[in-house]
This record gives structure tokens, sequence and C-alpha cells, in this order.
């Protein structure tokens, strides 16, 4: 479990091809200092499971599942990436709780810059439509935002000085895919409500 607060930017060093899908070494400072091997970690979204660690980077492995339904598919060697260490029962929740299930990817149509901020225009994958709410929460690349507009066919969020420059969102452009989770009491309101109108 997640808060979608990213905690560094992390560089992929290496992209390795395993009979499964991609291994990969990631180069981490922060998150290093009380990671270990079996811990889970969001990788711009993705909660995955370190592998292996030493104290520069660490090892993280994804199978097809994954690749199909992320962009990391599209990740190789010199990849940034957000970084977020599992929730701790002590910690603050500052924003929402993420799961790390990517639920698909959603499209950047515009980014409109402000003084310091912007306002950024997505895409809505018909098979999300129903899960976003204007005021809601969302998950982009591992970053807990909320909903500002939602709009037939887009969505838009408000982006702070200070997530521009603690993100990856810094190096994204107009048509970049992004990792979407949709938040997860919508989708077990969804699965109730459909249980409950068969009775």
């Amino acid at each position: 479990m997640f808060t979608g607060l990213v905690e560094e930017i992390g560089t992929i060093k290496e992209c390795k091809k395993i009979p499964d899908g991609k291994e990969l070494c990631i180069e981490a400072i922060k998150i290093l200092s009380d990671l270990k091997k079996n811990d889970s970690i969001s990788c711009s979204g993705i909660c995955l499971t370190v592998v292996e660690i030493n104290e520069s980077q660490f090892k993280v492995q994804l199978v097809e599942e994954t690749l199909s339904r992320t962009t990391a598919k599209t990740w190789v060697k010199g990849t940034k990436i957000n970084l977020e260490r599992a929730l701790l029962p002590t910690s603050r929740i500052g924003g929402h709780f993420v799961q790390g299930h990517i639920d698909g990817t959603v499209k950047i149509l515009d980014i409109i810059t402000l003084n310091d901020s912007a306002v950024w225009y997505f895409s809505i994958p018909k098979s999300l439509e129903q899960f976003l709410v204007e005021k809601g929460s969302i998950c982009l690349d591992g970053i807990s935002l909320t909903i500002a507009q939602k709009s037939k066919g887009y969505f838009s969020v408000s982006l702070i000085p200070h997530t521009l420059k603690v993100t990856t969102f810094n190096q994204k452009n107009i048509n970049d895919i992004i990792n979407v989770e949709v938040d997860m009491m919508a989708k077990h309101i969804k699965t109730f409500l459909g249980a409950y109108s068969e009775f």
C-alpha cells in the first residue's frame, strides 16, 4: 500500500530481458536508507518487489502481465521513474490509499502552463470513465492527484510547482503515455453495486 507521494526520482541503470519479462536495476539515494529485499516499492505507480539491493541500486522483476498493462514496456536504460516506499503503520497519509495495481494508461492531451504551476489534460479510457469523479482522487505514474475537471473523453489535474519539481512530470510532453490507477474505493463500490443489483 502506498500514498502516492513520490519520495524521489530513480534512474534505470540496467534493463535486461528475462524469460518471463524484464529485470531492472534502479539507482536511487533516499529510499535505500531502509529498503530491504522482498520489500514492495512503487515504480511510477507500479507495485514491484525488491529482489536484490546494494548501497546504490535495487533490482526488480516485471512479468509480461505487468508489461502489457503499463508504460514499463517502454522503459530502457536511462529512463527516470517516480519512487515511493510502501506505507508504514506509523506513516502520515498525505495522499490517498494507492495499491500500485495499474488499471491502464492515459495519454497527455494538453499542458497549460501558468506561472509556476500547470493544468494537465488526459484522455479517459472508456473502461475507466465510470471510476472518475471531479474532486476525486487518481494516481498518475505513482503520484496522488485530485481530478480538477472531468468531461467527455478527458479529465484534468492541476499540478503545483513542487510536484512538477520532484517528479518525472517535469520531463513529460503532450502525447506521452502515463500509468493510471483509479481510486480503489470506486472499484469496490462498483463491484458491490453490481453484485447487489443481481438480487
